[in-house]
């Protein structure tokens, strides 16, 4: 009888320490994922400024990406079928997760204003999935506050 207890003991000790491993996994791949995305988008905002002698959707277009905007009619063309947070793939963007653009943003206190996307928030701590070079920038969107922003240039 005790060997039977000790050997649910370690199958149970195993088993709990695979789902944390794939928990964990699990979120990196969506954060690995929320980065890909928004690149995605800045790709995106890049072909259409290139179109468009240079300029990026204008302020009136600031908003959620992926959510049926404005902003998502003028670049749809560019990028396939829109990305969605892996947390909200119906495209809510009532969470704490969704990507967003700024169209003029003042990133580094300067007078110089660059247009954003952002991923408001990731899962996990790892570094990889932590930039933000924009925070004096932009209130809109909790941009300040966004882990992972991307200046479109």
């Amino acid at each position: 009888m005790i060997e039977l207890m000790v050997g649910i003991l370690i199958v149970a000790l195993i088993s709990t320490i695979a789902l944390v491993a794939m928990k964990n996994s699990r979120a990196k791949a969506r954060d690995a994922k929320r980065i890909y995305d928004i690149q995605q988008y800045a790709k995106a905002l890049i072909i259409y400024a290139s179109e468009h002698d240079g300029k990026y959707p204008d302020l009136a277009l600031n908003g959620y990406l992926g959510c049926g905007g404005l902003i998502d009619e003028e670049i749809k063309k560019y990028i396939p079928g829109l990305p969605r947070d892996p947390l909200d793939p119906q495209g809510k963007c009532d969470t704490n997760y969704y990507y967003y653009y700024v169209a003029n943003n003042n990133c580094f206190g300067t007078d110089a204003v660059l247009p954003t996307v952002s991923a408001q928030t990731v899962e996990t701590s790892n570094r990889d999935y932590h930039q933000n070079s924009c925070l004096t920038g932009s209130e809109e969107g909790n941009v300040k506050s966004a882990s992972y922003l991307i200046i479109v240039r």
